[in-house]
């Protein structure tokens, strides 16, 4: 018999989302600013949805049987996405259990379908969602535990909250309760009809959201955090605040990333929003010089895949920041104050240019490996003096693996040789930082995410990849005024009500 020992068994290969473990401040930046929704928690009527299935589960069930929990809620996710597909699929967009839906909803002879077989089996291959508790247990639970809208009755079993989770709840079961009665049938039978998925999504569907309904009410409610009890309500209404006035100032089409970096306009004369706005500022500069290190990395990979023989880390680190640096002779400072950019939409637009070269597995030009280094620089240069973004940025820092970590870096070398420090910069934020991220992702979970690895101090067996900015919840804030009618979807325009909100007291 053959023994294999267990260390020898190999991590599964992943592409690992932040190989650098930046994205991880910008996480703790964007949650403080926009706290009770996630990346994730994508269309606001989902909320009320979910209140009225745990507030059903308690008075159908009566228990805190786990297995009996994910039974129903995994049918009624299956349900409402089976539904909206049938009624409108166009409009269902960001609804767990869509691509499952459409499958099913796209032979227009089926009159029935089965809701027991594609929900029992959580985890497995022909599940609407694998998660074992549902889009609400993966996604959703987190935030409306944090806005109170339900509590923990035992593990992973819940209930409404009285003053915020019940009442939403409620409004939905009596504004819609054909709806909601054929939906509990379903769940019962495990199985719906055609026309009851029709009827739901006529009622439920979340882009037919009424107005002037109670239940809208009430969302609009928890999103313009006016809940005295929700212990996320400040932070969420004044960037919900400031996305209006950017939408507003722009009266049609504009880049949301963009405005809320140069912040012009309203958002210019919003003081009590300053720290919110600080906030942004900051996210945005973590954003920034993450994308610019990410090229860099596709770039040293690149270089270690062109030489012959193995070479080292600083010969690799040395090769790429004369690429990075055209003036051998020139000081850090000097060089920043000859590259700094005029003005901060140009920033912006220098890290959107990054962000194109980040997003292919190919080795950057030396053009773009020169835009890092402007980049980076730049915003040194810009913010090295401006003590409360750097606040702002501190406090989410961990490790040093962040904007302000390059820029106490850089306020250690100020007089120091440009290219030598752009050197030691990329030894450190970028060879270093992934191995050290790697290896902690490789010891806790299992998965190998090394881009490169060191062989005798040779970089080794570099592999190209993929990158992006990370996705700020304020795209989903953005969608959530939407349906909460807000802003105009057809037009994107501010709407009478966003407008009363935004000029409220």
């Amino acid at each position: 018999m053959t023994y294999v020992a267990d260390w020898t068994k190999p991590g599964s290969f992943s592409a690992g989302r932040d190989p650098l473990g930046f994205q991880a401040a910008s996480v703790r930046l964007y949650t403080s600013l926009v706290p009770g929704l996630t990346n994730v928690t994508n269309r606001l009527r989902y909320y009320s949805f979910y209140c009225w299935v745990v507030w059903q589960f308690e008075q159908i069930h009566h228990t805190t049987k786990e297995g009996k929990w994910i039974e129903f809620i995994r049918r009624c996710e299956a349900a409402i996405a089976l539904a909206c597909q049938i009624g409108d699929a166009p409009n269902a967009l960001g609804m767990a259990g869509s691509d499952w839906g459409r499958l099913e909803a796209a032979d227009s002879s089926r009159k029935t379908f089965d809701l027991i077989k594609p929900t029992d089996r959580p985890g497995e291959d022909g599940q609407y969602l694998k998660a074992k508790y549902g889009n609400f247990g993966q996604f959703y639970t987190a935030s409306m535990l944090e806005m109170r809208l339900i509590d923990n009755v035992s593990d992973r079993v819940y209930g409404v909250t009285i003053n915020a989770g019940k009442v939403l709840a409620e409004a939905v079961q009596e504004e819609h309760p054909e709806a909601c009665s054929l939906l509990l049938k379903a769940v019962k039978a495990g199985r719906i009809s055609r026309s009851d998925c029709e009827v739901i999504s006529g009622a439920l569907h979340p882009s037919y959201l009424k107005p002037t309904s109670e239940e809208a009410r009430l969302l609009r409610v928890f999103l313009q955090g006016a809940r005295a009890d929700d212990p996320t309500a400040d932070a969420r209404r004044t960037s919900l605040r400031n996305l209006l006035a950017v939408v507003s100032d722009a009266k049609g089409d504009f880049n949301l990333r963009r405005e809320l970096y140069v912040q012009r306009g309203q958002l210019e004369a919003a003081p009590q929003a300053e720290n919110n706005l600080t906030g942004w500022r900051a996210y945005f500069l973590n954003e920034f010089c993450h994308i610019a290190l990410e090229v860099w990395l596709n770039a040293i990979v690149g270089l270690s895949n062109r030489v012959t023989e193995p070479t080292s880390v600083e010969e690799l680190a040395t090769g790429l920041a004369a690429l990075a640096v055209t003036d051998g002779e020139a000081s850090t400072e000097d060089v920043a104050a000859a590259l700094a950019s005029k003005s901060l939409g140009e920033d912006h637009d220098l890290g959107a240019g990054l962000l194109a070269v980040a997003s292919v597995k190919k080795m950057p030009d030396v053009a773009a490996i020169a835009s890092c280094t402007k980049l980076i620089l730049s915003l040194w240069h810009r913010w090295r003096e401006a003590s409360e973004v750097r606040k702002a940025l501190s406090l989410a820092t961990a490790e040093g693996r962040s904007a302000e970590g390059i820029f106490r870096f850089l306020d250690l070398h100020p007089h120091g040789n440009a290219r030598t420090t752009v050197a030691k910069l990329i030894k450190k934020f970028v060879v270093s930082n992934h191995l050290t991220i790697a290896g902690q992702k490789l010891a806790t979970g299992g998965r190998f995410t090394y881009r490169f690895t060191l062989d005798d101090g040779c970089l080794v067996d570099g592999e190209l990849s993929e990158y992006t900015y990370t996705q700020p919840r304020i795209e989903n804030l953005l969608t959530f005024s939407y349906d909460a009618g807000l802003v105009d979807v057809e037009s994107g325009l501010i709407t009478a009500a966003g407008a009363e909100f935004l000029n409220a007291a």
